[in-house]
């Protein structure tokens, strides 16, 4: 059970910080191409709301084109619309796939796990649900091994 809830934990955390990695580099290049001032501490911004899940990048795009309004609303407009295009790339494309492979989950149960984490708990539970999905999900996979295995060691010692 406690190497469960370790595995699961651990996994998501990781799969978070890939994620707030990929989001915080792609999004410095972006800052780079459209000339913002400070792009590496507003990089690292990105990057640091990016590991809250569901709602951390679309907080943290709002706040550097909030950030960046005195630079002209054109820039900030375009910075935007760049961040958007990184955040939906990350959210449809990396995401499924890192979050798969780290916490071995389908793409649904992981969806199904935020919408329920964050109706039952706000922002604490957008941040336990999908570990705790994945403690449920290995506590019911463990039962089956266990079950299954009970099943084949009587059939076999019956004659």
């Amino acid at each position: 059970m406690t190497e469960a809830i370790k595995k699961n934990f651990l996994g998501f955390f990781w799969g978070r910080f890939l994620l707030a990695l990929f989001f915080a580099v792609s999004s410095f290049f972006v800052f780079l191409k459209f000339e913002v001032p400070v792009p590496l501490i507003l990089a690292l911004m990105a990057g640091a709301f990016n590991m809250i899940p569901g709602i951390g990048a679309t907080m943290g795009i709002s706040l550097i084109s909030l950030i960046l309004l005195p630079q002209g609303w054109e820039k900030a407009a375009q910075v935007l619309a760049g961040c958007i295009l990184l955040q939906q790339i990350e959210e449809n494309i990396l995401m499924p796939r890192i979050m798969q492979n780290s916490l071995k989950m389908s793409p649904v149960v992981l969806f199904i796990a935020l919408l329920v984490g964050a109706r039952l708990a706000g922002l604490v539970g957008l941040f336990l649900s999908i570990p705790t999905a994945g403690v449920i999900l290995s506590l019911i996979e463990s039962k089956t091994v266990n079950s299954e295995t009970i099943s084949a060691t009587v059939s076999e010692a019956s004659p």
